[in-house]
C-alpha cells in the first residue's frame, strides 16, 4: 500500500477541531488547490454523505466526488475518493493532548491490477498537494 503519514498539533479544543475539518465549507482554507466542496446528499454529515469537489491542477479545474466512510466524532474521520480505479483514502485522527489537540493523517492508495503498479506515483502527487494541508488547518484554526 502506498500513501504518506502527516500529524499537526493545534492549540484548539478536539470537538472544535474535528467541528472544522468536517465543515466542508472550510475545504478551500484547507486545502491549498481546492476551490469549492459541495454536499451532495440531504440530510446530517456522517458515513455515506458524499460531497463534489473541485481542484485547480494544472492550472484547470478537476471535480473529484468523495465520500465518508468513518464518522466517530470527535475522535475519527475517513473520506475516500475513487479516480480511475484508484482509491486514496485520508484517514484522520483527532485526539486531545497538553492544552490542544492532536492531528494525525494516514492517506492510504490502494488499486488492483495494472493500475497497483500506479500507487507509488499517485501517493506522491498527492502528498505534494497536500502535503501541507495539516499546517494550513492549524492557521486558519489559531489565527
Amino acid at each position: 500500500m502506498a500513501g504518506f503519514n502527516l500529524t499537526e498539533w493545534i492549540a484548539r479544543p478536539q470537538k472544535q477541531v474535528f467541528d472544522f475539518i468536517t465543515d466542508s465549507r472550510n475545504a478551500p482554507k484547507i486545502g491549498s488547490n481546492t476551490k469549492e466542496m459541495i454536499k451532495l446528499t440531504e440530510g446530517p454529515v456522517g458515513v455515506g454523505t458524499r460531497y463534489s469537489e473541485t481542484r485547480i491542477m494544472n492550472g484547470k479545474e478537476a471535480v473529484a466526488e468523495l465520500e465518508i466512510v468513518e464518522f466517530q466524532p470527535p475522535q475519527k474521520y475517513s473520506v475516500k475518493n475513487v479516480t480511475e480505479g484508484i482509491d486514496s483514502v485520508y484517514h484522520y485522527s483527532i485526539q486531545p493532548e497538553k492544552d490542544g489537540t492532536r492531528i494525525n493523517l494516514v492517506c492510504e492508495v490502494t488499486a488492483s491490477g495494472v493500475k497497483k503498479l500506479m500507487t507509488p506515483m499517485v501517493a506522491s502527487i498527492l502528498k505534494k498537494e497536500d502535503g501541507d494541508h495539516l499546517q494550513r488547518l492549524k492557521k486558519a484554526m489559531e489565527e
